[in-house]
């Protein structure tokens, strides 16, 4: 009996031991679930990401006026610029969104932040590697106060500029720009992964019902973005400074998802919207500085202040009335187009909201004599042939007889005080000055602040679309085919809603162009615009993407509407609890009943996701 002690001790000690060893397993095990696995911290980090994108992205297009002067660009290139950044996404966003959907998405997610972060990097290089701004002898055509007046008798022809001085940095330009296309293309690189992989990852970990509200208030923050964006840029304008391999199995499912007329209709649609946001928004800075006559930070800080918070908030109110209403794809779809309409009809209001160019000597009218509109226009006349004016940079001059002069040399000044200028005319002598500036046009400032409410109130309600038309398109293809359809969706939206916009309202921008600087003897940038030209043209094209917008969400409404249930395939709700019981095959039931056919597919259909998240998912309900 005393030998058993021992060993009946020692038993239990062992016995002991190892249910102290499981503990402490397990303890660890609990200690090993992150807090980062709670879907709201990704949604935090998420939001985070896609704030930080807006905003690079705003900034570069706030600057765009500044990188026309500063490089010496036309509307057009600047267009290409802006539209780099979607050229990274279109070789990878199939590639990324469809095996994406198999990996850990939000360690892509992670790693696009990264090369978002390098490309971010590389677009502030010019600013470091280019020529800083430097006064040099060669270089200064003004006065002895810095005045731009004009050199009476040729007095300062031995001040001239020299032409190589000026054009020897041409070269060096040119690499700047194209620096700037690779650094955007880089960005683009980047954030492929970020929305589609985002946005399948929230709605595949959140409930239903909140999912709609959930992908709202990420679209929200991607919209944000810009507003710190702009403002940013009205603050930094104020200073003055110096192919991948793809599976073959990519064509059949991008052949099986456009052959759904309503997925390729709310595409489409998706397309055309941001198509407006694209190329308005990359010109609406430039449009209020020559529209109402407002300065590049005024311009960008007003963007920042007003049009893109209310857009914000019209996502956020997008995706809320989504879920407290809870639309159906079909609701979803009726307020899609309602919004549309109010959209289109802000935008139709804008037609009649601007301000006309007004007389500008020797462009829009010729020198002293405006009654007589036969006579040649010409910037250079009689009274500043002597003045050897420069066509390089644009410093409007408002003269006292009511008339833009392009610069106080072109009006003839040959005093720094700015007056004594000998092409006005029409007024006495002693009264012939001018200030900086262009001339006011009447009515002008009530204009811009009609614009601007009724830009508000655009940005808004056109905004509220987005979440509605999001949840329509995840709702009409099947789950493990979720990441890819987003990912569709982005490539077609920078291939046609990002890339073409900026090139054609750039383009149609400088058709409306009066007066070109020239600089080396090849033409610049434009400066001076047909405004009632500019403003139909540039309003007009806006219109007709929202219009075509228009008819493609009828297209979807008359599809579901008349065939609810082939589109939508039975995701609003899920499984019902006979349905998904039914799908299982349970030790009681084993060899007794023939399992019906539909039952063998919807379990097939379970195990066959390929995704292992989801199949993690099911294990643990099964």
């Amino acid at each position: 009996m005393q030998g058993k002690k021992p060993g009946g001790s020692s038993g239990g000690g062992r016995s002991g031991e190892l249910q102290g060893d499981e503990a402490q397993r397990n303890k660890k095990k609990k200690k090993k679930v992150s807090c980062f696995s709670n879907i709201k911290i990704f949604l935090v980090s998420e939001c985070a990401l896609m704030l930080a994108q807006g905003t690079v992205g705003a900034y570069l297009v706030s600057v765009l006026t500044t990188l026309e002067r500063r490089f010496n660009l036309q509307s057009a290139d600047v267009g290409v610029i802006a539209s780099s950044f979607e050229i990274g996404n279109l070789a990878l966003i199939l590639f990324v969104s469809y095996f994406g959907a198999r990996g850990h998405r939000p360690r892509l997610i992670g790693c696009g932040g990264i090369v978002m972060a390098l490309g971010a990097l590389l677009s502030a290089l010019p600013e470091f590697l280019t020529h800083q701004y430097k006064y040099e002898a060669g270089e200064i055509r003004w006065g002895a106060e810095g005045r731009d007046v004009c050199a009476a008798n040729g007095s300062g022809g031995d001040q001239g500029p020299d032409p190589d001085l000026i054009c020897r940095s041409r070269t060096a330009t040119n690499m700047m720009y194209l620096l700037l296309i690779g650094a955007q293309v880089l960005l683009g690189i980047g954030a492929t992964p970020v929305q589609p992989l985002g946005v399948s990852y929230i709605d595949d970990h959140v409930r239903r019902k909140d999912s709609s509200l959930y992908i709202g208030i990420l679209f929200t923050m991607l919209v944000f973005g810009p507003a710190c964006g702009f403002i940013l840029g009205s603050f930094c304008t104020k200073i003055y400074v110096d192919a991948v391999f793809i599976d073959t199995m990519i064509p059949k499912v991008t052949k099986h998802l456009l052959s759904n007329p309503v997925f390729t209709c709310i595409i489409l649609a998706a397309c055309m919207e941001i198509a407006v946001v694209a190329g308005f928004a990359a010109f609406l800075g430039k449009y209020l500085e020559q529209q109402f006559n407002l300065t590049t930070s005024s311009a960008n800080q007003l963007l920042g202040m007003t049009a893109i918070p209310c857009a914000c908030l019209g996502i956020f109110l997008g995706g809320l009335l989504v879920k407290k209403l809870s639309l159906s794809a079909l609701g979803a779809i009726r307020m899609a187009m309602l919004v549309n309409l109010v959209s289109t009809a802000c935008y139709v209001s804008f037609l009649f909201l601007g301000c006309d160019t007004g007389p500008v000597a020797g462009v829009t009218v010729p020198y002293g004599n405006t009654s007589s509109p036969g006579s040649a226009l010409d910037p250079y006349s009689s009274c500043n042939k002597n003045c050897e004016c420069q066509t390089d940079s644009f410093t409007p001059v408002c003269g006292a007889d009511g008339i833009t002069y392009l610069s106080a040399c072109f009006a003839g000044c040959n005093s720094t005080n700015l007056t004594s200028c000998a092409c006005l005319t029409t007024v006495p002598p002693e009264n012939a000055t001018v200030v900086p500036g262009k001339c006011p046009s009447p009515g002008c400032q009530e204009a811009f602040l009609t614009f601007l409410c009724v830009m508000c109130v655009c940005s808004m309600i056109g905004a509220m679309a987005q979440t509605p038309s999001v949840i329509i398109l995840i709702r009409t293809v099947s789950p493990e085919l979720k990441s890819y359809a987003l990912g569709v969706l982005f490539l077609l939206l920078r291939l046609l809603g990002f890339i073409p916009p900026p090139l054609i309202f750039g383009a149609g921008i400088d058709s409306t162009c009066l007066f070109w600087s020239t600089f080396c003897g090849e033409q610049g940038a434009c400066v001076l615009y047909d405004n009632v030209a500019y403003r139909y043209l540039y309003v007009s094209i806006a219109i007709a993407l929202k219009s075509f917008a228009f008819l493609l969400y009828t297209t979807t409404w008359q599809c579901l509407r008349k065939n609810y249930k082939r589109y939508i395939k039975n995701h609003e709700g899920g499984l019902s609890t006979s349905e998904f019981f039914a799908s299982t095959l349970t030790l009681d039931n084993l060899g007794r009943d023939p399992v019906p056919a539909n039952q063998t597919h919807r379990t097939k259909f379970i195990y066959n996701l390929e995704d292992h998240e989801w199949c993690e998912n099911m294990e643990s309900v099964l």
